[in-house]
């Protein structure tokens, strides 16, 4: 047995994705003095572009100045070449006087068409936001400033990622920070399809136990066709067949039970070869895996590992919020003091 094996107890034995201990940040060429606020959500287009998602008002020092930070969207070519920045309170038609552009920017996910679907976690928002690639306007969901409950079908509170099926044109957002529900819609037209809370469960019936927590931060379709819904308070991810009219729950794996503070179920990926789940655990600052067949947790990695430090910020600052995998299956980290880079390294 290696250290590295002895100092893994409660890890199961099995192969499972290995990634370098080295975190380094990822290589984008901003444009001459302009920075990142903290990084929420990283995506890919179907081109390759990259676009990273941050909050350009939060965490202004001393001398800062919000005119030097990019807009909220920021396009990179997939060499990491500035292309373009968009976003903010003018971008989208305001409602009764009201932005509909987030106050508090949470996911940004692209769909099989290229598209970009973009949420918002803060009080108030409650507009799911479609754009092209290059940042028009294409469809609004909800409306920010009007909030609906868990039985509602038209108005959501805080919904934070989504997955589309662009065949049958349905879209399952999850709702969010305010809600504890998964909610459909047509993806053309916004017209409600199909809603589902834990356990498959109608929304607003399920019991304080079982309900999912604050936020359900991610849902996605996994390889094998269903779907997969992170309730990150409570660390579970969930498992879910659909069927007509809603969703039947199949399994669930726990992920660092006990985990206070945020939860440790942020996001999750599939990887290429369709048998692992990982898993963003921001509290933790790991990067869990699930074996997809026995939906068991096989260990994890950090995505922290330096030990100390020449800076002057909280440890919260460098939280792991959402990520992404490239196609060599190497992780691209949005964490709140940047992008950075997990580098795969194999099965093992």
């Amino acid at each position: 047995m290696t250290l590295a094996e002895a100092d893994r107890p409660e890890t199961v034995a099995k192969p499972r994705p290995r990634f370098s201990p080295k975190v380094e940040p990822y290589p984008l060429r901003l444009p001459a003095g302009k920075s990142f606020g903290p990084v929420i959500a990283v995506t890919r287009g179907l081109t390759g572009d990259l676009y990273v998602l941050h909050q350009p008002n939060w965490q202004l020092g001393p001398g800062d100045d919000i005119a030097d930070r990019l807009g909220p969207v920021a396009r990179f070519s997939p060499s990491g070449e500035f292309i373009e920045a968009w976003g903010g309170d003018d971008h989208v038609p305001a409602v009764d006087g009201v932005s509909q552009w987030p106050a508090g920017n949470d996911g940004l996910d692209c769909d099989g068409e290229g598209n970009l679907w973009l949420f918002g976690w803060a009080e108030g928002d409650g507009a799911v936001l479609k754009f092209s690639p290059t940042g028009e306007l294409l469809l609004r969901i909800g409306q920010r400033g009007r909030i609906g409950d868990d039985d509602d079908t038209q108005f959501l509170d805080r919904p934070t990622s989504c997955y589309h099926n662009i065949k049958t044109r349905e879209v399952f957002v999850s709702d969010g920070y305010g809600n504890h529900r998964v909610i459909a819609f047509n993806s053309d037209t916004g017209a409600f399809t199909r809603m589902w809370g834990a356990y498959g469960k109608k929304p607003s019936t399920v019991s304080e136990d079982e309900t999912y927590g604050s936020p359900v931060h991610k849902v996605a379709a996994g390889p094998d066709g269903h779907i997969y819904v992170c309730d990150r308070l409570k660390g579970r991810v969930q498992e879910f067949e659909l069927i007509p009219g809603g969703a039947r729950f199949l399994r669930e794996a726990v992920i660092a039970p006990g985990t206070g503070s945020h939860g440790s179920a942020f996001d999750l990926v599939f990887t290429h070869d369709g048998k692992f789940i990982l898993v963003a655990d921001g509290s933790n600052n790991r990067v869990w895996t699930i074996d997809l067949a026995s939906f068991a947790v096989l260990g994890w990695v950090s995505t922290k590992p330096a030990w100390e430090g020449e800076d002057n910020r909280p440890a919260e600052q460098g939280l792991l919020h959402r990520f992404a995998i490239e196609p060599n299956g190497d992780l691209l980290l949005a964490c709140t003091y940047g992008l950075r880079l997990m580098k795969y390294v194999g099965l093992g």
